[in-house]
């Protein structure tokens, strides 16, 4: 199973780079964790273009993950999982596809066309995160429902 968690952000910090990374490699080698970064496109002219440049960074980020697999939008729109709504959710994707991509969109969220061809649409809060933390929150919330199924004592 391949995991990706893609996302439209500029450089990240070397402690995000670093926390992420010590996830990434908790998991065994039946699951791969990628995090996929798309640059935000220049906010000119913001007023007028902002529809047109959240449209070019949701396709940008299409454009970076395998097709035929299942897609997970982040929006502050979604429903609120608890631990064992994202553990059903987990291993019924994992039934589904090879493949699962979870998307964050850039500072001002994701296309529509992005979240309609999503096959759900995940709010982490209803606060207003940091977006360099989310892929953090993704990856070790994966992890965490991951080694429920492998009956790990991580979740207690």
């Amino acid at each position: 199973m391949e995991i990706n968690i893609a996302s439209v952000a500029g450089s990240r910090s070397s402690w995000t780079q670093s926390l992420f990374t010590d996830y990434q490699k908790r998991f065994d080698s039946s699951v791969k964790v990628n995090l996929i970064n798309v640059s935000p496109e220049k906010r000119k002219n913001k007023v007028n273009n902002l529809s047109k440049i959240i449209e070019k960074e949701g396709k940008k980020l299409i454009e970076k993950i395998p097709d035929n697999s299942i897609n997970i939008s982040l929006d502050k729109s979604g429903d609120s999982w608890s631990t064992n709504d994202l553990y059903k959710n987990f291993i019924s994707w994992k039934e589904e596809s090879k493949f699962i991509n979870f998307l964050i969109g850039g500072a001002d969220g994701l296309s529509k066309e992005v979240i309609q061809n999503s096959k759900e649409v995940w709010s982490l809060s209803a606060l207003t995160l940091p977006h360099a933390i989310v892929p953090i929150i993704i990856v070790e919330q994966i992890y965490r429902v991951w080694t429920i199924s492998k009956n790990h004592p991580y979740h207690r």
